[in-house]
């Protein structure tokens, strides 16, 4: 029998999607005699003017304007003012999204947007659907309020931070699922050592590679912290992945002879668990993503940016849970990969956090919560699937 898994997010960054395709690639995995179809709708599609444009707003208001979003985020976050905000909305998402329901009839709905999970409630009950809604948290820290609705199905949080919030925020301990984030099973399933990937990409063998990157777009401080790591004089090989920045990448590449480190520049790629695996550590901004790919391949961090509000319990998480360092100025980068690299205690402490913190098979246990419930038609309430205690 098929069974249908319908994803929601919006392409507001990267994240979302990622990590609703990391579940689908979990779910392709599991045998027996259900077979599960999964599909992902971008909501952005469905939604009138404004809300139409909300991942091209998103990624204009972090290029140009990332204070106002940061103020913007912190406006919303609390429970009246995001119910105004919801009221706001509904008509802008509300017949479109029932609409996407009927026509697909999926047996479970996945959130793995924050925005998403009021409007799928009120879809829902439009439609008139007796369907399973489950919330994925694909964010770390003290969440957004957007992401906690007691009235969903389930909740599936990545952290102990995250658990915790859901509880302040009135989730039911029985519908709270502490599973992990969901990283891609490929940056669980490297066989090759970091030796044989080394020689694959063409990295030199002995030296200590340190791995820069800012997302699929390669955009904000990415260009000055690489600059200042390659006239830092520490002896790093530096892998600088500028996504989908090509003017970054032709930039690098006309000052790469200039510099004293030496750099293989690359653009957008879809071999990150390989890179992670073949580096000793790794320069990025704080998206939730990264850090939890970093931790599954036990890559020490050093964060370098942030989304403003967003991302901000992100620093928290890296520093509380000793899986890196932040600085969020060029000068406090080259002293954090300076200390780093020059203790290698220091550097097998933050890899020993990260293998207790990130343990692996996250997207394979939400995509065996999320099959359970398409199965059972109800969200199952026993072991392997213990809620938080």
């Amino acid at each position: 029998m098929t069974k249908r898994i319908l994803f929601l997010i919006s392409d507001t960054g990267g994240g979302h999607r990622s990590g609703a395709l990391a579940i689908g690639a979990a779910l392709d995995q599991i045998k027996g005699e259900d077979r599960f179809e999964w599909r992902i709708e971008d909501i952005g599609n469905h939604c009138s003017f404004p809300l139409s444009q909300l991942g091209p707003a998103y990624s204009a208001a972090l290029r140009y304007a990332p204070p106002v979003y940061g103020a913007l985020f912190h406006a919303t976050n609390g429970r009246r003012r995001f119910k105004s905000l919801v009221r706001f909305c509904e008509p802008l998402y509300r017949e479109r999204l029932r609409g996407v329901f009927l026509s697909y009839r999926p047996d479970v709905i996945v959130s793995v947007h924050p925005l998403l999970n009021h409007a799928s409630l009120r879809a829902r009950a439009d439609a008139r659907l007796r369907v399973p809604i489950v919330t994925v948290v694909t964010d770390l820290g003290r969440v957004h309020e957007s992401w906690l609705n007691p009235e969903v199905d389930a909740v599936v949080v990545p952290a102990k931070e995250v658990a915790q919030r859901a509880l302040e925020r009135g989730i039911p301990r029985d519908r709270l699922f502490r599973l992990g984030h969901p990283v891609h099973p490929k940056f669980e399933d490297v066989a090759a050592s970091k030796e044989e990937i080394r020689a694959q990409l063409g990295l030199p063998k002995d030296a200590t590679v340190a791995l820069l990157m800012a997302g699929g777009e390669g955009g904000g401080k990415l260009f000055p912290t690489t600059l200042a790591l390659a006239k830092s004089r520490i002896p790093l090989h530096l892998v600088v992945v500028c996504g989908r920045n090509e003017p970054l990448r032709e930039r690098l590449e006309e000052l790469a002879p200039s510099l004293s480190a030496p750099m293989t520049i690359l653009g957008f790629r879809d071999d990150v668990p390989a890179l992670m695996r073949a580096s000793d550590i790794l320069v990025t901004k704080a998206g939730p993503g990264a850090i939890a790919e970093a931790s599954v391949s036990e890559l020490p961090v050093v964060v370098y940016d942030y989304v403003p509000g967003q991302e901000q319990g992100n620093l928290k998480y890296v520093r509380s849970n000793g899986i890196g360092l932040v600085a969020l100025t060029t000068r406090g980068v080259v002293a954090a990969v300076r200390r780093i690299v020059t203790n290698p205690a220091f550097r097998e402490q933050m890899r020993a956090h990260e293998a207790e913190l990130a343990p692996r098979g996250a997207s394979r246990r939400i995509a065996e919560l999320i099959a359970t419930t398409a199965q059972e038609g109800m969200v199952p309430g026993t072991l392997p699937f213990a809620a938080v205690s």
